[in-house]
């Protein structure tokens, strides 16, 4: 296969040089990922997108503005889904531990290799699968499979996350470039890795990573490819069949986040003891913890707590321990004096972790209407 692919592929030294790289990846990776991470692969990459920028002409480097639109409108939802989603199943605790400017660099220059060897061989379907295979493997983390490999759970999280989300990726961004070129499928990579260090739930992000490329390259083979209008109009009915679903879906979802049932839950500031970092009318939203973390709370937290079936969120101003129990001292920003009880773990629904303005009034409207 790969013999019959070079006889046909042009700009075969380009080629060579990703496919060795590939080979030496691999070893490199695995020896010393730190240097491998932070200094030979952006390097290598900076070179190589130096080097097509220079030759630009050459190399056949294009960008289609009639897609711009759509992609930066799908790019937004795109990272809007993941907030949510981390909303609902966790935030990652790890993005603080990525070298986002090593990723950025290599991002570009894989994309930008892309546009030029799918360009050039456009009309070669075989070379563009290689192409496409060629830069799944270039992503892989070797030196991470290589340690979850012997581990059965682990190593089939990775396939999904990482494996099956790559092939879904770089199949669809072969076929972006193919329609919009390098500002297209740049576009629709940059938000996606930013998104994927927003969760922390590997299900999420292999679900979403497979189903959101399949999706976004039904839209644009239904946007962009020439049919008769009945056709058309056959598909756009199940596209708006599709659509009450994802609505469907969408709002089961939303009711279930506002009665509590996922990690994160929000409830409304129905006073101003909280001035001026909470008001009244703003809905917080705070994540539920176990009991060993409600143990370990540190000072100035905001955590939010029940007194009386009535929900409070307050400052913790001090910490006080009981044999195993612990308690803590609270204050709303905006009173002279602390609260008079303590408030034990028991009591503390979770903690801040941030808020809406204003978006609550109607709920304080309510609750003073019925409790006049």
């Amino acid at each position: 296969m790969k013999v019959k692919v070079m006889k046909y592929v042009k700009d075969k030294k380009l080629l060579i040089t990703i496919l060795i790289y590939v080979f030496v990846t691999t070893i490199l990776i695995i020896i010393n990922s730190k240097i491998y991470i932070n200094l030979i692969n952006p390097l290598f990459w900076g070179v190589i997108i130096t080097y097509l920028i220079i030759n630009r002409k050459r190399n056949y480097i294009r960008s289609n503005k009639k897609y711009f639109k759509y992609m930066l409108v799908i790019a937004c939802l795109h990272v809007a889904l993941y907030l949510y989603l981390g909303m609902i199943f966790g935030f990652s605790k790890e993005a603080s531990s990525y070298n986002l400017i090593a990723i950025f660099i290599q991002i570009v220059g894989i994309e930008l290799v892309r546009n030029v060897l799918a360009i050039r061989n456009k009309n070669n379907k075989l070379v563009l699968t290689f192409i496409t295979v060629l830069l799944i493997l270039v992503e892989l983390k070797y030196n991470i499979l290589a340690n979850v490999y012997p581990h059965k759970e682990a190593f089939f999280k990775y396939i999904c996350k990482e494996v099956l989300t790559l092939i879904a990726c770089n199949s669809l961004c072969t076929y972006l470039t193919l329609k919009g070129g390098f500002t297209i499928t740049l576009l629709y990579r940059i938000p996606l890795i930013l998104s994927t260090y927003i969760s922390a739930d590997w299900f999420v992000i292999a679900t979403v990573g497979v189903l959101s490329p399949a999706i976004i390259y039904a839209l644009f083979k239904y946007k962009f490819t020439n049919q008769n209008d009945d056709v058309r109009k056959k598909k756009q009915n199940s596209y708006n069949k599709i659509s009450y679903v994802i609505t469907f879906i969408f709002c089961i979802n939303l009711v279930l986040f506002m009665v509590g049932a996922f990690k994160y839950e929000p409830i409304t500031i129905l006073s101003s003891s909280m001035k001026p970092n909470l008001e009244r009318g703003d809905v917080v939203i705070f994540e539920k913890m176990s009991e060993s973390q409600l143990k370990q709370l540190p000072i100035n937290e905001i955590i939010i707590y029940s007194i009386e079936k009535q929900n409070i969120a307050h400052r913790i101003i001090n910490k006080v321990e009981e044999s195993n129990n612990v308690m803590y001292v609270t204050k709303g920003d905006n009173n002279n004096v602390a609260d008079k009880r303590f408030v034990r773990t028991n009591q503390i629904k979770g903690k801040y972790v941030f808020h809406i303005k204003y978006i609550g009034f109607p709920a304080v409207w309510l609750y003073e209407y019925f409790n006049r």
